[in-house]
């Protein structure tokens, strides 16, 4: 790459249209692990003494998350571990758990692997051909696996790799819906509730680019294929159309996401219904039976009407 870094004067690795600005592999790495603590403590994120639940899918957002929690921990004062959920999606699945399970045996970090087969009894590949999308499902499936394991290792809060692309992809997705309650809860950190843990996204003010390019530069292995069920998944056009807006626009993306957080987010009031432990497994629900306990009696179920039924 022709330039310099603007830091050190070293030849350019990367350059940031957003910021005018172009850094070498090392400052690089320090501006991205900056910008991560800048996160957490704007949003208030952790405090000191807190035990943190990373959930890793090998992917490059999860992986630079963990990478940059782990080399912060000790700035920040908290213990890091993971969790990663094999989702049993064939030719999936069986490459992304020991891509995980090795990138955290590399830093140390202590990793817990839910088997969704194993321990609940279904997969992911078992949501085929039912009404609702895969990766609908799978997402109800994924928060509430991470919730309860975060819980049950006595964790005060759950980290999430969503990035800034992902938050305004959710965004445009829940305003073109007219999904209020979806809207009122797209935050940088949700502090907990009962059985519900807190969440916290310290990638919420990151560009997916930048993630990618992060790991690239210190050279940790990621998860670079495409879920299968993720092809079609309206979330990438969302992001596309971001994207367009970016390369015409550089820096649109922060300034959406900081009117949205600073200036349309207060103004929205939705009531939020009252949870209530599901009679089937007793974990928090807005409904007598979770969503969660409705998939996994829906996957198990010859009949796609009987699934449904659960549903009203």
């Amino acid at each position: 790459m022709a330039g310099r870094c603007r830091i050190c004067g070293s030849p350019a690795y990367v350059r940031l249209e957003y910021a005018n600005l172009q850094l070498c592999e090392v400052d690089f790495i320090r501006f991205f692990e900056r910008r991560v603590k800048s996160t957490i403590e704007r949003y208030g994120m952790f405090e000191r003494g807190s035990k943190v639940a990373v959930a890793v899918s090998g992917g490059k957002d999860s992986v630079a998350l963990l990478h940059a929690l782990w080399k912060l921990k000790v700035e920040l004062g908290i213990e890091l571990v993971a969790i990663t959920i094999d989702l049993g999606i064939a030719g999936y699945s069986d490459r992304c758990v020991p891509l995980s399970e090795r990138i955290c045996e590399k830093l140390g970090v202590a990793c817990r692997v839910v088997d969704l087969r194993g321990e609940y009894g279904f997969a992911v590949d078992d949501l085929k051909g039912l009404r609702r999308s895969v990766c609908s499902l799978c997402g109800t499936v994924k928060r509430y696996v991470l919730n309860k394991e975060t819980r049950e290792m006595g964790a005060h809060v759950l980290a999430t790799g969503h990035n800034l692309d992902d938050f305004l992809a959710t965004l445009l997705q829940a305003y073109i819906r007219g999904d209020l309650r979806a809207l009122t809860k797209l935050k940088p950190y949700l502090p907990g509730k009962g059985k519900l843990v807190a969440r916290a996204k310290p990638l919420i003010e990151t560009p997916e680019k930048d993630a990618e390019t992060y790991v690239q530069a210190i050279g940790l292995d990621y998860v670079s294929w495409k879920c299968p069920y993720a092809q079609d998944a309206s979330s990438l056009e969302y992001k596309k159309v971001v994207n367009m807006l970016e390369e015409k626009y550089p820096s649109i993306k922060f300034q959406m996401i900081r009117s949205f957080l600073k200036r349309i987010q207060p103004l929205i009031r939705v009531e939020e219904p009252s949870l209530v432990s599901c009679s089937k497994c007793g974990e928090p629900s807005s409904s007598p039976v979770c969503q969660f306990c409705r998939i996994k009696a829906g996957s198990r179920s010859s009949s796609e009407e009987t699934f449904e039924a659960w549903f009203t």
